[in-house]
């Protein structure tokens, strides 16, 4: 089987749900490309043409014709829904540029969808009933098998981009109200972009109760070497505003701190319902599991731990990878009946 696969660059997205478990398919040829032009990639055969979310328009109305040209399928991928929160960054632009209207058209235009949980399949079905969940996982291996730095400080730990700035203002009061654990502690806030440093400065004075905790600022890199962060922290903290948007993410940010075994203490919000981890739901149940945990290792190892084994269980990547052969095989089986 050949995969020809279209990615707009080196995105969260791209890497997580093509080019990582793509390059890791046994027994499959793969071309993985940012070429928007219409052959590129094809004149060697295609089985199987896959991207995430939307192509370049001129990709997308060329579709057609290079189906009936070279008798591949076309897969869809999704990890996020299309109708996007008014306070995101993107707001605007997705409204400029009609993202919700040319998505449901790639959904709707696809020989499959593939999601990654059922709550955004069940959202897919009506437009498209031919839908498989694929769930995000991590591979134990390339940059994802580290070892953390040891320190003395207990580190609380969160990475992300400026599109999260509102869910971490989640825990701007609760951050506020650990005094007594002064000196136990340290935020550690990863993702830094030069690039929006007025953002970023707003954020980092949220996630450091006004820069009086003591606190580590790492700069963001390439999705190729993100998770190298994951070396200064003990404890995940993940924030997130309950919205119809946020709740069709997936649950990535619990599964990496899970592939080390990190305890995580989340809101009590989808996508990360069902998962064992800590639970908030008001800004004293975060004050509360934050202490237990800076205040004992002895919970922070086995509620890691724990994690650790739910997710090698219910997300194990090179299964859900095998699935993920399967699915594509019988697609394009179809395609070339």
């Amino acid at each position: 089987m050949r995969i020809v696969a279209y990615i707009p660059g080196h995105t969260g997205p791209s890497y997580h749900r093509i080019t990582l478990p793509l390059n890791l398919l046994p027994e499959v040829d793969i071309c993985v490309t940012n070429n928007p032009a219409a052959d590129y990639g094809f004149e060697k055969g295609c089985d199987l043409f896959l991207w995430n979310r939307v192509l370049p328009q001129s990709l997308f109305e060329a579709l057609p014709e290079l189906k009936e040209k070279y008798g591949f399928c076309t897969v869809c991928d999704l990890d996020d829904h299309w109708d996007i929160d008014e306070h995101h960054v993107d707001y605007q632009h997705y409204a400029d540029t009609e993202f919700a209207r040319r998505q449901l058209e790639h959904i709707r235009a696809a020989d499959l969808v593939t999601v990654t949980h059922n709550r955004l399949a069940d959202a897919v079905q009506p437009h498209n009933s031919n839908v498989e969940v694929l769930p995000n996982a991590i591979p134990k291996m390339g940059q994802f098998d580290i070892a953390r730095d040891k320190s003395d400080l207990v580190r609380l730990f969160w990475q992300g981009s400026v599109t999260h700035q509102a869910d971490l203002e989640v825990l701007q009061q609760p951050l506020r109200n650990l005094g007594p654990l002064s000196g136990k502690f340290k935020m550690i806030l990863a993702g830094y972009d030069e690039g929006a440093e007025e953002v970023w400065f707003k954020m980092a004075r949220t996630y450091t109760a006004g820069f009086k905790s003591q606190y580590k600022i790492i700069d963001g890199t390439s999705v190729l070497e993100y998770y190298g962060a994951y070396k200064y922290a003990d404890v995940c903290l993940v924030p997130l505003v309950r919205s119809k948007f946020n709740s069709y993410k997936s649950n990535l940010k619990v599964l990496e701190a899970g592939n080390l075994g990190l305890p995580v203490i989340a809101s009590m919000v989808d996508p990360y319902l069902d998962l064992p981890i800590y639970y908030c739901s008001k800004g004293r149940d975060w004050i509360k599991h934050i202490a237990d945990l800076v205040q004992s290792g002895r919970r922070r190892d086995e509620a890691g731990k724990e994690l650790a084994e739910f997710c090698q269980e219910h997300y194990n990547f090179f299964t859900i990878n095998q699935k993920r052969k399967e699915i594509f095989e019988y697609e394009s089986s179809k395609a070339g009946s």
